[in-house]
């Protein structure tokens, strides 16, 4: 079999390109002079050798022959692909049989689809599936998953298809090649000893649901994921050369590979692919084609804010634009208008536009975030602009169109007024007496990334008919309702009726209230509300749901996809966020959630029963949205015949001003200035904890405050706790005498913002002795239980397994819910994955080398009320690793959803999932 090309970047996968409609060449050709030689005044003339004169005939005709070539690319012609592969080729017919060692712990299949078109359409969709059956090694099978995905071509619609640019393309020629779509297919648990997995072309699901022949051919490359070891990984990133480095940095992040957090380049380096190859001969047991590829990607045909001059903003109406980096952002619109941006930091600034109607902000943030941009006052139009350059910090399927300059403007020369936090001004513009001015730089548009999403409208007594696949359990309904913009409400009714049989117990309903949504909006000029996702599982054999409602209500129909463990965006939105951070509503290609037709589609939209919501793709903190003043309640829960506690110190930070929470300390590594309480408990003093050097028993440890020793003891033990007066204000705090592997701590806070830490009570978990948490369950509570497990030591990796007792979910069978319990399963994790941080009891003198990850159990408003119990116990190792007993871990838990009885002081972790 023929080796495919070094990989350099698989289509699909890290950083994309900027969008763009065709392929930038340059436009300078080659021209030469033919004038004769001159000899210089008072030089001797020498006779011209006739051979220079053939030669410059011969040059000539090449410069004439390079002016006639255009810019583009030739018509008849492709660009040169970035990558070349060998695909095999997923058949209904017979089976893809690919080889599983037993040493990964996924197989990755990414799929184009070969079709037969004859001109570009980037707008139709391709629907296809496969078959996925899992084989052990003594050939039995495990498990099956059927897989549905969609695709389109991406093409240039100004070239015939086949010329300019592609996203796949077939090295032999002929029809077209859909971008690429990828699916998971996790094997480590079904297939611990290695084996098989078999992939078979299936019919596609149509536009009603039903399944229909595929017009297309699948085409596929497979690849198993490895797990480096931490030594490995070690190895393998010093062995990196710069443009290695380089290119690995950019599938991250716009910052070099150097200048990653230590976490995001260590997830980075951790997993690594591998070709697996097909088992057979060739000809015989399966087919292969040669596919071309590019990382281009032609933007959605139904997407918005691709250059639009104006977008309106106001208090009720926001922008939300997504960067990657720091960058300059010009905002224009009516003069005199105060227009309020916030980074994401701390709030928002006002920034007023100047006599020019202009104002330029400059956005210093580092990290990967969205930039909320409204208004004061009533709605207005603005538009937003950076120089060419910067324009392409922003995130999103954008194209930026240069922004017309005024006429008599050479350049922004706008007053910014009051900037953001880390904002300033813009240099002045060069002065009008210069003899030349320079021409004025390009400023490109950075428009919100807008698209355009249908929801059918419901109606009272004419039903939105749903279909129940075979196997289906769930159904999803996403809905929203339109609220009246110039009534100035600021939220609306929706209410939802299913219904499965004539019965008076064959239905369900739900009706609630939502709040208004800043970003969204209907075509019709109604604000949109937030979305709320139901779930409904129906008795089992249903296959017709018909849906109704009131008239202002919208819906949309999910489903769960099969198969799929985990969402996977699109390029270019496929970047690194904070761990509480999600994308809302940016395109993927595979999702847990997938959109499902209505069985009387067609019917609808004869009636125009739809409406087009406009939604802005942004980042925001896990399900927060429009609903950030409604954390959900936490408390801290201990497990029962509580085992063996240590405290744990995690890294946070806290900003200048921001209160301090309960559970806080302040590292004193070097001298600190922190801020000490005029009243209340800790008015006057300072609480230090410390830990010494071995090396520092006997000696003496010293506190100053301002310079000056405030107390002084002798240490007796390796760690202790002082009490030490100090004025109430800011202080310069020092802790001296515990040698270089000591630390200390104090409860007050950095005056001016900065690292603490914050403790949690953690609690030993081995396999011989499991672990068990008691709560209850109220009736229509979503709950969610977050362990934070630690791995003494290292990052290592952990696997703890679950079960919930008391869980009923058929209980809440023919009802709206809106989380479905899974009551038990395995957390695969690995400590570090979250944080490092440091055991304080652990018999050690290093600080922050435990591994800190988390892990969900979730517990849906699908149960009935009642106790529930959940006995947590460890796992070893999965067969195939090296072997050694399980180490014990910590473990904390807390229970988010309910209040803690008394005070709560504890962090803040998580709201309510998005839906």
């Amino acid at each position: 079999m023929t080796t495919p090309a070094k990989r350099r970047e698989p289509a699909g996968h890290g950083a994309p390109a900027p969008s763009r409609s065709h392929a930038t060449r340059p436009a300078s050709r080659a021209r030469m002079a033919t004038a004769g030689f001159r000899a210089r005044d008072g030089a001797p003339r020498k006779a011209l050798n006739p051979r220079w004169l053939i030669a410059m005939a011969l040059l000539g005709v090449t410069a004439f022959a390079l002016s006639q070539l255009s810019s583009a690319p030739p018509l008849g012609s492709s660009l040169p692909a970035e990558d070349e592969i060998l695909a095999y080729h997923i058949e209904p017919e017979r089976d893809l049989v690919i080889k599983v060692p037993a040493e990964i712990d996924a197989v990755e299949v990414t799929t184009w689809g070969s079709v037969r078109a004859d001109a570009c359409d980037s707008a139709r969709r391709y629907p296809y599936g496969f078959i996925a059956a899992f084989v052990n090694e003594r050939g039995e099978e495990v498990a099956r998953h059927a897989i549905d995905l969609e695709s389109r071509v991406s093409c240039d619609p100004d070239r015939p298809l086949g010329e300019g640019e592609y996203a796949a393309r077939l090295a032999s020629g002929g029809g077209a090649v859909t971008d690429p779509r990828s699916t998971l297919l996790i094997t480590h648990d079904v297939l611990p000893q290695g084996g098989q997995v078999r992939l078979r072309a299936k019919p596609a699901v149509g536009s009603d649901g039903a399944l229909v022949p595929s017009e297309l051919t699948i085409l596929s490359r497979l690849e198993g994921r490895y797990q480096r070891s931490e030594a490995s990984r070690a190895v393998y990133e010093q062995s990196l050369d710069a443009e290695e480095r380089r290119q690995l940095g950019l599938r991250a992040s716009a910052l070099g590979f150097a200048d990653l957090p230590e976490p995001a380049r260590k997830a980075l380096l951790r997993g690594w692919a591998r070709r697996l190859e097909a088992g057979g001969r060739e000809g015989i047991d399966y087919e292969m084609s040669r596919l071309l590829l590019r990382r281009f990607r032609m933007p959605y045909p139904r997407a918005e804010g691709r250059g639009a001059s104006e977008f309106v903003i106001g208090e009720r109406r926001a922008a939300a634009l997504n960067f990657r980096g720091p960058l300059s952002l010009d905002i224009e619109g009516p003069p005199g208008r105060t227009v309020r941006v916030g980074d994401g930091a701390s709030g928002s600034t006002s920034v007023a536009l100047g006599p020019l109607g202009r104002a330029t902000v400059r956005l210093l943030r580092e990290d990967i975030r969205t930039v909320v941009i409204d208004g004061v006052g009533p709605d207005f139009g603005v538009r937003f602009s950076a120089s060419e350059a910067q324009a392409m910090q922003q995130i999103g399927e954008i194209v930026h169109p240069a922004m017309p300059l005024p006429a008599g403007e050479g350049g922004p020369g706008a007053a910014p007024g009051a900037l953001p936090p880390g904002a300033a001004e813009e240099p002045p513009a060069p002065s009008a007496s210069a003899a030349a001015p320079a021409a004025a730089p390009t400023r490109l548009q950075t428009p919100p990334d807008v698209r355009i999403v249908r929801y059918l409208a419901l109606d009272p007594s004419d039903p939105v008919i749903a279909r129940m696949a075979p196997g289906q359990e769930l159904l999803g309904l996403l809905f929203r309702t339109q609220i009246d913009a110039s009534g100035g409400a600021n939220q609306g009714e929706a209410t939802v009726v299913a219904r499965w049989g004539p019965g008076p117990s064959e239905r369900a309903e739900l009706k609630v209230t939502l709040p208004r949504s800043r970003f969204e909006w209907w075509n019709e000029g109604f604000d949109a509300s937030e979305p709320r996702l139901a779930i409904l599982r129906p008795p089992a054999g249903v296959e017709r749901i018909e849906i109704t409602g009131d008239a202002r209500t919208r819906l949309r129909l999910r489903a769960i996809e099969p198969g799929v463990n985990e969402t996977l965006y699109r390029l270019p939105y496929r970047v690194t966020l904070a761990e509480d951070e999600t994308w809302r509503y940016a395109p993927f290609d595979v999702s847990t959630w997938t959109d499902v037709r209505a069985l009387n589609l067609d019917d609808l939209e004869r009636k125009e029963r739809f409406s087009d919501l406009r939604e802005q793709v942004r980042i925001e903190r896990a399900g927060e949205g429009a609903r950030s003043d409604a954390d959900r309640p936490e408390r801290v829960l201990v497990p029962e015949h509580a085992p063996v506690r240590r405290r744990l110190l995690m890294p946070a930070w806290q900003s200048a001003g921001e209160p301090s929470p309960g559970d806080a300390w302040t590292p004193l590594l070097v001298a600190k200035d922190v801020r000490v309480d005029g009243a209340g408990a800790r008015a006057g003093r300072l609480s230090v904890i410390y830990r010494a050097a071995r090396a520092s028993l006997g000696k003496e440890v010293a506190v100053r405050v301002d310079g000056e020793v405030a107390l002084k003891e002798p240490i007796v033990a390796l760690s202790g706790s002082l009490r030490v007066a100090a004025p109430a204000g800011a202080r310069r705090v020092e802790v001296e005498g515990l040698g270089e592997a000591g630390v200390a701590y104090t409860d007050a806070p950095p005056a001016n913002g900065g690292a603490i830490v914050r403790r949690r009570d953690v609690f030993e978990l081995t396999r011989a002795r499991p672990m068990t948490y008691e709560f209850k369950q109220e009736a229509g509570e979503t709950l969610h239980l977050v362990l934070f497990v630690v791995t003494p030591g290292e990052n290592a990796d952990y696997r703890i397994r679950y079960r919930l007792e008391g869980a009923k979910p058929a209980s809440r069978e023919a009802a709206f819910f809106r989380r479905v319990t899974i009551p038990d399963g395995v957390l695969a994790g690995r400590g570090g994955d979250l944080t490092r941080a440091t055991l304080w009891e652990a018999a050690t003198e290093k600080r922050g080398t435990d591994g800190v990850g988390r892990g969900v159990i979730r517990l849906g408003d699908d149960l009935a009320p009642g106790k529930r119990v959940v006995r947590l116990s460890l796992l070893g190792p999965q067969q195939g690793d090296t072997g050694e007993p399980a180490k014990a871990v910590w473990v904390g838990a807390v229970l988010v959803g309910q209040k803690a009885p008394g005070r709560d002081d504890g962090p803040r972790l998580w709201v309510e999932d998005d839906p």
